[in-house]
């Protein structure tokens, strides 16, 4: 499964599961994807398949960092948790969420000693209902079995196994109109790409998906926050148009006008 298919279906409520553990090498890849399935979490848009929507004031606060309902366990130690830290961690997680949930957040889980591990066992096996566990490793191997029974694990790099040559081909073009439906390259050269790889109505709004994922990354980096919620905004009225049978190309051609100011 697509990992944005992957943080709608949770965000969405489709995942019962409490702890998640996100298997993936340690950086920016997995890290962004913590942030992204956070946001999902605690994003209070009404259409749950719209989640993470990057608007509202919850998606803002934790794409700038900002967020009450973000814990993570810090490390004390120099390369290694210790029991005051799941200590601390816990308490914490006991207090409840000010929003849809409080999230905590173990990264380099692996650095998590046994001692640690089983100190942290109460809170997997008797979560509020209000609490989510985020575990990031690089090496779930180093985790116990009783952490790991307690956990749904993500792997990340291997969700998106066997779309045909053609469908990574449209993929590809989809890919390349959003990058100009953000303000790359002329409108001549936009205009052109959604004649040719916009086909259906689906088309339409993976472009829009795709676009709206790029603008979400660049918030979440910190670059221009403001104005890459604002151009979220305008993919969402775009996105709706098209729902209400807009004429999908009209509503393509008016929003990268939007979004690049003419």
């Amino acid at each position: 499964m697509h990992l944005n298919a992957i943080i709608k279906s949770i965000a969405g409520g489709s995942s019962s599961a409490h702890a998640y553990i996100v298997e993936g090498r340690s950086g920016s890849g997995r890290d962004d994807f913590i942030k992204k399935l956070s946001m999902g979490l605690e994003c209070r848009c009404v259409d749950i398949s719209s989640r993470p929507c990057g608007v509202c004031d919850a998606c803002r606060q934790v794409a700038a960092g900002s967020s009450m309902d973000i814990v993570r366990m810090q490390m004390s130690g120099k390369t290694a948790y210790k029991t005051e830290d799941a200590n601390a961690f816990s308490s914490r997680l006991d207090m409840g969420a000010y929003g849809r949930y409080l999230i905590g957040i173990i990264d380099d889980a692996d650095s998590l000693s046994e001692t640690v591990q089983n100190k942290l066992l109460k809170t997997l096996e008797e979560p509020r209902p209000d609490v989510i566990l985020l575990l990031g490793t690089s090496n779930p191997d180093h985790l116990l079995g009783t952490v790991r029974s307690r956990c749904s694990t993500i792997r990340l790099g291997t969700e998106q196994d066997g779309p045909d040559e053609a469908e990574d081909e449209k993929t590809d073009a989809l890919k390349a109109a959003a990058e100009l439906l953000g303000g790359e390259g002329a409108f001549c050269e936009f205009r052109e790409s959604v004649e040719k790889c916009v086909k259906t109505r689906s088309d339409a709004l993976m472009l829009i998906d795709l676009a709206e994922e790029g603008f979400r990354e660049r918030m979440m980096s910190g670059d221009m926050p403001a104005a890459m919620a604002d151009r979220l905004e305008l993919c969402e009225k775009a996105r709706a148009d098209i729902e209400r049978d807009m004429d999908r190309n009209k509503a393509l051609k008016r929003l990268r006008l939007e979004l690049t100011g003419h």
